[in-house]
């Protein structure tokens, strides 16, 4: 890595690592060597593309003073921006780090982060503009890039393909992360009875070593019910047939690919980003919807 790199781009994008996978996209369009910043447990999906250099945090300082033709921050934490901070750059876009510190942002990115924790508009607003919202992340991420997008798709490190054997099967993810309980449907127990009973195979899925084993198990499958959660990034960037159900986050930011099928919550309004925990609202989208989707993705699969 020389420490001048005029026409390559820093990314910064340490966040969770599904929100890592769904800016993979960019790197399809991106000319020139890419360096990429990110944590351990994201670095593994990432794929093996030609100028690309990954990095962690831990790593950074060697980027400290180098040239870049863009810097692109697409975190809000200051970490995030004390990196980017540290490269000299042509044009940079998204959170930057002010001369006083205070975490900003461009006003190139001003459309994305507007909507985010680091709203120069309030909580309020930035809600407000949340709801109102119809491009989904893909298609903001090209434009602070200064790109259009036109369906470019995820770019993973694909695990070892299997031969697939036996019965289709249905993955379920009946997990979420400790901040977004409610990212939890309350059905999973009885989707997976009725699947059974009809000879549909299922896999729950559990705690893995690593992401590439997770993304194994993921692969594993032909139809994936989930929330808005990393293993629906996971079965859209493996071309899996994902029914994702969104009970407390908007569903206009993912991009689906023709292969997603969205299923929204009566009560979306209401909860949407509620960090509380809510039987009731978790099982407000019915069994019988979810499975009548379950069965027509199942039924589009091509014979083996």
């Amino acid at each position: 890595m020389t420490a001048r790199m005029d026409g390559a781009t820093l990314i910064v994008k340490l966040g969770a690592p599904g929100d890592v996978l769904r800016t993979t996209p960019l790197l399809r369009v991106l000319t020139g060597p890419v360096v990429w910043v990110t944590r351990p447990e994201s670095a593994s999906l990432l794929p093996r593309r030609p100028g690309l250099s990954v990095i962690t945090p831990s790593e950074a300082i060697r980027l400290r003073g180098r040239r870049f033709g863009l810097a692109l921050c697409l975190d809000d934490e200051r970490e995030a921006a004390e990196i980017a901070a540290s490269v000299r750059a042509r044009r940079r876009v998204g959170a930057l780090l002010s001369k006083d510190g205070h975490v900003g942002y461009t006003a190139s990115s001003r459309v994305w982060f507007d909507m985010g924790l680091l709203s120069r508009l309030g909580r309020r607003r930035a809600d407000a503009l949340k709801r109102a919202n119809v491009l989904s992340y893909q298609e903001h991420l090209f434009r602070m890039a200064g790109r259009s997008f036109q369906g470019e798709d995820y770019w993973i490190r694909r695990p070892p393909r299997r031969a697939a054997r036996g019965a289709r099967r249905v993955g379920l993810e009946t997990r979420a992360g400790e901040r977004w309980p409610l990212k939890v449907w309350a059905r999973y127990g009885a989707l997976e009875r009725t699947l059974r009973a009809r000879g549909v195979a299922t896999t729950r899925f559990g705690w893995k070593p690593d992401l590439a084993a997770h993304a194994a198990a993921v692969d594993a499958c032909d139809v994936v019910v989930c929330g808005d959660t990393l293993t629906m990034h996971l079965a859209l960037a493996l071309h899996k047939r994902v029914i994702a159900l969104f009970l407390c986050t908007p569903p206009q930011e993912i991009e689906g690919y023709g292969r997603l099928t969205k299923i929204i919550s009566p009560f979306l309004n209401r909860d949407l980003y509620s960090r509380r925990a809510d039987r009731g609202a978790a099982g407000a989208i019915p069994l019988a919807l979810v499975l009548t989707e379950t069965l027509a993705a199942l039924s589009q699969l091509p014979p083996r």
